[in-house]
Formats: C-alpha cells, structure tokens, sequence
C-alpha cells in the first residue's frame, strides 16, 4: 500500500465522519424542534384554559356565558362588560395560538380547539358585535382577521350544507 492509497483512504473516513456527524445534529434538530413545539403548543393551550378558568371560578359569570351561549342576552351592563372581557381574552388565546401555527411553531392541536370555540363564540350575536367592532378598529393584523373571516365563511358553508334539504332519490323537476 502506498502512502497516496493511505492518504485517501484517511481522507474518505474523514468525509464520512463529517457526513455521520452532519445527520447527527440533522437528528438532534429534528428532535429538538419536535420538543419545542410540544413545549409551545402546552404553553399556548395553557393561556386558552386560564381564560376558561374565570368561567371555573365564577359560577354567576358562567351561568350567564351558558345563557348568552343559548340566547339570553343578560339585563345587567356589569355582566355584559364581563362577557367581553371574557371574549377578547379568548381572541388574544386565539391570535396568540394563530401566529404560532402560522409560523410552524406550533400544529394543528393547538390551533384546532381554538378555532372550534372562536367559532361557537362567533354565532353569539353580543360576541359576533365585539369581534366586528375589535375588525373594523384593526385591533389584529390584517392576516388574523383574514383568517377569522375565512373560518366564518366555512363553517358558515358548512352550516348551510347540514341543514339543506337532500335531494337524493328525488326525480329532477
């Protein structure tokens, strides 16, 4: 063997500990982003129940939401004012929980949950007033609220679809 095979030789284990060592931190990123994502998504559902907490610990306030939710708008500014309150903090859990999903810095369980109960929010006509209110005073970037819109208009479609009448098995008129 000659001292120009060895020098290759030596130079090809080199490459390929570079290249393993290369796929180890690849792995080790991978993993690490994996856990703060988790971290992120524990964090940014935490601030979505602290909000729903309030509702735990005032059993008025929550018989009230549970009202305003059916229907029952109630007599009471005080109560009124409260309920707001209660909705903006949900939109900025909201907001907070969009721009993280936005930016991959979260997935779709901590988006999810939140879009599912802005929207139930949003049928509540006291609710779907303050959020048209806090949309045309742009409180939120303008890609937030074209998000929220778009989630309107799907459920919206989606409401509409359900309760249309099913014309299968019908003849055509």
């Amino acid at each position: 063997m000659t001292l120009e095979t060895i020098y290759y030789i030596g130079q090809t284990i080199a490459a390929a500990g570079i290249l393993g060592s290369l796929v180890a931190i690849w792995l080790q990123q991978k993993l690490a982003t994996k856990i703060a994502r988790a971290d992120m998504t524990e964090r940014t559902l935490g601030k979505f129940y602290d909000a729903m907490e309030l509702m735990a610990q005032d059993p008025d306030l929550a018989l009230h939401y549970i009202r305003l939710i059916r229907g029952e708008v109630p007599s009471d500014e005080a109560i009124t004012a409260r309920l707001v309150w209660f909705f903006s903090m949900m939109m900025q859990a909201h907001s907070s929980s969009y721009f993280l999903w936005r930016d991959k810095l979260s997935d779709e369980r901590t988006i999810d949950p939140h879009n599912k109960t802005l929207l139930v929010h949003l049928k509540v006509p006291l609710f779907n007033r303050e959020w048209e209110r806090t949309r045309k005073r742009g409180t939120f970037p303008a890609d937030y609220m074209a998000y929220v819109e778009k989630l309107r208009l799907e459920a919206d479609r989606e409401a509409k679809a359900k309760h249309s009448p099913k014309t299968e098995g019908y003849p055509a008129r």
